[in-house]
């Protein structure tokens, strides 16, 4: 067996092991919450130096609307200072607010994660920026006080070297995950989370890059041990591990350049360009619990370093609509809130529903999936709960059409494959089964009420095998990075309706499967999110992100 095959059956064997089935068959974890072991969810560095960014707040009037930032829309490009670096954390990966209930407080932030335990750590590659950094630098971004740290400074020639083969005046940020922070909770299904982790947290930068006028893309070309040490991560090791992810390069001048932004390094100007790195992380927690297959699975679909991107879909967005979503696009995402309960009445008009949905397909919104160089894999299933002026039932959004073949020929259960009325020409979504599903969309989603309650719920599935045969053991991170991003848009197109969403990582991937039809590994599910309107706890006090 080739060292490929070998990996793409390692993901595969950790995706079919770390499966929930019916009735009662949950993914290895311990069963119950050791709170003497819960790892801190911020990252730090001691004995680097940190410097705290500007804070900035949205006014209430802040340019641009969501209607803008969703649309093809011009945004006049904000100059590159350490007041728009902050606003680009600020309103991607920093605290939105605390929350406080007796003498329990926990801090909620613009990119959601499974378990409110954040795996998720940012790094930045930048040239000199005046009160940031004198030289190039490497710095670790520490969301618990909005503040940079220093872990390198860099041989400005060199820099210059590696910066050639980025587009005019871009800078890098880097993502990386810690997994312990989530299977501390979640056990071996916790690497998937990771990864949803990833797709949310990008797409939340893209969305904060695209209101400052700035546009994202991601790098390809290098391997996952050179993103490791570029990083400064190579020699992160142990229960607490952190490896890199992505890189992503920002565009404070955008070009008219589409797909992956492709770099090569040779190891002589990767070695130079990487001296040792100041500050040890902060220890998260004195005692672990071993998942090894997380390990494998971590290892198995680390980046090859082989160009991927395949973009060739005509993208098509239209400008603003200026009736829509008139909200400040910056408060939206500094809002957004994973919601606990939904009240169990309220919906959603299905022209909300259709924009809503659009906002999904990247030839439809091109300016917000810059980030994803691919061919649309992601595919959500709609049970349509409560909408008004549709009957209830099961539907699906193509989010490439290329793909609609196959989910004809596989979703072999569909009654019908059909327009929904009223539905826009140029959206892809077709009803499958007419009916009401609140009660099997709460038993497959774990017997969730929330997955009942709202006005609909989404089972996100991806075409699996014939992406890992064709790109290999990564696209396993790829599919549900994408599946996060598709996730982080439901959250903001729902706060743009007044209505909350929460992302699902506990559902019963057989039984979806079965509900479908799906025989085989062609499609899998990989992801759900559940909308309505929330139900809003008076004990739980919300507090300021920041006090300074």
């Amino acid at each position: 067996m080739s060292n490929c095959s070998s990996k793409i059956k390692t993901a595969i064997s950790y995706h079919q092991r770390t499966e929930h089935r019916l009735p009662n068959r949950f993914a290895a974890s311990l069963g119950y919450l050791d709170w003497e072991t819960q790892p801190d969810p911020f990252g730090s560095c001691k004995g680097a130096e940190r410097i705290q960014l500007p804070l900035c707040e949205p006014l209430s009037n802040t340019e641009p609307s969501w209607a803008t930032t969703r649309s093809n829309a011009t945004i006049p490009p904000a100059p590159l200072d350490i007041n728009t670096i902050s606003q680009l954390l600020f309103d991607s990966l920093a605290i939105s607010a605390w929350k406080k209930s007796g003498l329990s407080a926990w801090a909620l932030r613009c990119n959601p994660s499974s378990g409110n335990l954040h795996p998720t750590e940012a790094y930045l590659l930048v040239d000199p920026i005046t009160g940031l950094t004198p030289k190039p630098a490497l710095l670790h971004y520490a969301p618990s006080d909005h503040a940079m740290e220093v872990l390198r400074l860099l041989d400005p020639e060199l820099f210059a070297n590696f910066c050639c083969q980025l587009p005019s005046s871009a800078f890098v940020l880097g993502l990386s995950s810690i997994a312990w922070r989530e299977s501390w909770k979640y056990g071996e299904r916790a690497f998937r989370y990771c990864m949803h982790d990833v797709g949310h947290a990008t797409q939340a930068i893209a969305c904060a890059a695209r209101m400052l006028g700035w546009r994202v893309r991601r790098m390809e070309g290098m391997t996952a041990t050179q993103l490791n040490q570029l990083l400064a991560l190579d020699s992160s090791s142990g229960p607490e591990a952190e490896h890199a992810d992505v890189l992503l390069v920002i565009e404070p001048l955008p070009t008219s350049e589409e797909g992956p932004v492709c770099v090569k390094l040779s190891e002589q100007l990767l070695a130079d360009l990487c001296p040792p790195a100041v500050g040890q992380p902060n220890t998260l927690s004195l005692e672990h619990q071993a998942w090894p297959v997380i390990a494998e699975v971590e290892k198995a679909t680390r980046d090859s370093g082989l160009p991927h991107g395949d973009l060739e879909i005509e993208r098509v967005g239209d400008l603003a609509d200026p009736l829509e979503s008139p909200v400040s696009a910056r408060m939206l995402v500094r809002q957004r809130r994973s919601a606990v309960d939904f009240d169990g009445s309220s919906g959603m008009s299905r022209e909300q529903l259709y924009r809503m949905l659009d906002t999904l397909v990247p030839e439809l919104t091109p300016t917000l999936w810059t980030a994803f160089p691919h061919q649309p894999c992601v595919h959500p299933i709609v049970y349509l709960h409560r909408v008004e002026g549709l009957e209830p039932g099961l539907a699906v959004l193509v989010r490439n059409r290329a793909h609609e073949p196959a989910l004809r020929a596989e979703i072999s259960r569909a009654e019908q494959w059909e327009r929904l009325p009223g539905c826009p020409d140029n959206l892809p979504l077709y009803r499958l089964m007419t009916g009401d599903f609140q009660q099997l969309g709460r038993a497959l989603h774990c017997h969730q009420d929330i997955a009942a309650d709202g006005a609909l719920v989404t089972s996100m599935i991806a075409s699996f095998d014939d992406e890992l045969t064709r790109l290999g053991a990564p696209a396993w991170r790829y599919l549900h990075w994408e599946a996060g991003a598709v996730g982080q848009l439901l959250y903001l197109e729902a706060e743009a309706l007044g209505l909350s969403a929460t992302g699902i990582g506990c559902f019963f991937d057989q039984g979806v499967h079965d509900l479908l039809g799906l025989k085989d590994g062609r499609f899998r599910m990989l992801y759900g999110t559940a909308i309505g309107r929330a139900i809003h706890d008076p004990r739980i006090q919300t507090l300021p992100a920041y006090r300074r």
